[in-house]
């Protein structure tokens, strides 16, 4: 049994990342010869644990992964999976109090710097959260690399959470609330500090981005 097969045995039911959406980011892996992996937004940890059984299958690599202090509030929760899996080498895992934005501020002023290969995308998804954060992800990330975006139709209105918490959506403007932010980022942002737009898995509502190669 390979790791990324024993996620599903031991996690199958937990949201939300599925296996085929993990074979998809498998192929990108291999494919690219990716060894340092960053993701935003990881929730119970299930696309950290499927990242990180990618990178054990291939005996090498490290994921460094972002979510809110309240994912440890969840049950299992990232460190439970990475623990039971025993892939707990392969990944880092912070905490940020306020915003994932701080954190990834907390890399760029490292020195060195970390670097790179593979971004997967998946927190915020408003204009705001995602705007910025892939203006900060393009600054550790290696020339060539891929930024793998989440949600690209996610809308506010659509959203079962703000549904279900009304107030929260009166500080929105109709328009705000109705526009999908991260294909508004895939739209104007990444053009702009240009990248490929590589092409879109519509079945699982994906977009990859390439950032401009060195040279």
């Amino acid at each position: 049994m390979t790791h990324l097969d024993r996620v599903d045995a031991e996690y199958q039911g937990i949201p939300y990342m599925t296996r085929p959406r993990a074979d998809l980011v498998k192929d990108l892996i291999t494919q690219n010869n990716v060894r340092d992996v960053i993701e935003i937004g990881f929730f119970h940890g299930k696309s950290s644990a499927y990242i990180a059984a990618i990178l054990e299958d291939q005996d090498a690599g490290h994921l460094t992964t972002f979510d809110l202090a309240k994912a440890r509030e969840k049950t299992p929760n990232i460190e439970d999976i990475l623990k039971t899996l025993e892939l707990s080498h392969r990944v880092t895992p912070l905490f940020a109090k306020r915003s994932y934005t701080w954190e990834l501020q907390r890399l760029i002023m490292a020195d060195p710097r970390p670097q790179f290969d593979f971004c997967f995308f998946d927190g915020g998804h408003t204009w705001d959260n995602t705007g910025f954060g892939i203006l900060l992800i393009d600054m550790l990330l290696r020339p060539g690399g891929l930024i793998l975006l989440d949600d690209m139709d996610w809308t506010l209105e659509g959203s079962s959470h703000y549904q279900n918490n009304p107030h929260l959506l009166k500080r929105y403007d109709q328009d705000e609330r109705e526009t999908p932010a991260v294909r508004r980022v895939w739209d104007s942002i990444l053009p702009h500090l240009d990248y490929e737009q590589v092409r879109e898995y519509p079945e699982y509502n994906l977009g990859l981005a390439r950032k401009k190669p060195a040279g």
